[in-house]
């Protein structure tokens, strides 16, 4: 069983025709091909380390200063 569903959304029509040449041109369908980039997109943003929100005193400087540089 597939985990698809179905979306409408409007795009420019000259961008479109594009993308249905070039997916004509690369035998792929249009729905594997956005497949496609969004889940590139997706494993770009998905796995980075988003950082922390750490502001340095004088007491721990040094630690604080470590951990910006190393995460």
């Amino acid at each position: 069983m597939s985990k698809k569903k179905r979306y409408n959304f409007t795009l420019d029509m000259d961008l479109m025709m594009w993308f249905k040449h070039y997916c004509k041109e690369n035998r792929i369908t249009a729905s594997a091909e956005i497949n496609n980039q969004i889940f590139k997109l997706y494993k770009q943003n998905v796995f980075v380390q988003k950082p922390k929100n750490v502001l340095p005193t004088k007491s721990n400087w040094w630690t604080s200063v470590y951990l910006l540089d190393f995460q």
